[in-house]
């Protein structure tokens, strides 16, 4: 299932402020509203006389709409005669596509190891914990899709699990081919012997609390977290326990 809402709902502070000018003051309501720690994001006309402005509390986006002497301010969703809701589009353009892009961003700067080709039309990132069974089976999973050329997962490894994941983790990233001792390791089914170093070096065990707090961050508490971007570029997210084949074929981007 996916997560978008929720997820959105737990990202905090990723964006930066797209308000009106400094010059300008703003409404005195809305200035109340900032007060209350609502953040303003962007305003829109959907006509030359009715402007709307967007705002953010707590990641979830909202409009909002002045009344016409400015002294009070209507929160909520603006519907048409049809039923539909004409703040979405606006929301999503100053709210969760930003933050979207963002996440998406800070992903790309963490740490993980590529399985797959460089020329992937999708990208699939996956928090895994080395003694997370249901990692393995996504893993597996997702081979006729990284095998054909058509995925590339960036597998992010974190240590939450045992004790001794950091163990398990820093040998698969320390290993001079981390990509074939991942692969080795995850289909023999954990059988696979992996020199876990002692005690881990600074830099891997800093690398490793990075890619949880990320996780964190992401609102995920489970592994394997996997995100990948929709064609239409939002972020989504998959939680733990492996997709169906429908599901799979989503995130993949594609039958394999």
């Amino acid at each position: 299932m996916h997560q978008i809402e929720w997820l959105l709902l737990l990202v905090l502070g990723f964006l930066p402020t797209l308000g009106l000018a400094e010059t300008t003051p703003l409404p005195a309501p809305l200035a109340a509203l900032e007060k209350q720690g609502l953040e303003l994001k962007g305003e829109f006309n959907l006509k030359p006389d009715f402007k709307g402005y967007v705002m953010e509390y707590d990641g979830q986006g909202t409009t909002v709409f002045l009344s016409s002497d400015k002294k009070h301010a209507f929160v909520g969703n603006l519907v048409d005669s049809d039923g539909n809701n004409l703040s979405t589009p606006w929301i999503e353009k100053y709210v969760y596509a930003p933050m979207a892009r963002d996440m998406w961003q800070k992903l790309e700067k963490s740490r993980w190891i590529q399985d797959g080709k460089d020329n992937a039309a999708q990208k699939v990132y996956v928090f895994f914990d080395p003694y997370c069974p249901y990692c393995t089976e996504f893993w597996q999973k997702a081979r006729p899709w990284v095998d054909a050329g058509k995925v590339q997962l960036r597998l992010i490894p974190v240590a939450m699990l045992r004790p001794d994941s950091n163990l398990k983790a820093a040998a698969i990233m320390m290993s001079k081919d981390p990509v074939k001792t991942l692969h080795d390791y995850e289909s023999s089914h954990w059988k696979t012997r992996l020199d876990k170093p002692d005690p881990v070096p600074a830099d891997i065990t800093a690398a490793l609390q990075a890619n949880l707090l990320l996780m964190e961050k992401l609102g995920s508490n489970a592994t394997p977290a996997i995100y990948y971007l929709s064609p239409e570029g939002r972020l989504q997210q998959q939680l733990g326990l492996p997709p169906d084949d429908d599901t799979m074929n989503t995130i993949m981007g594609g039958k394999p």
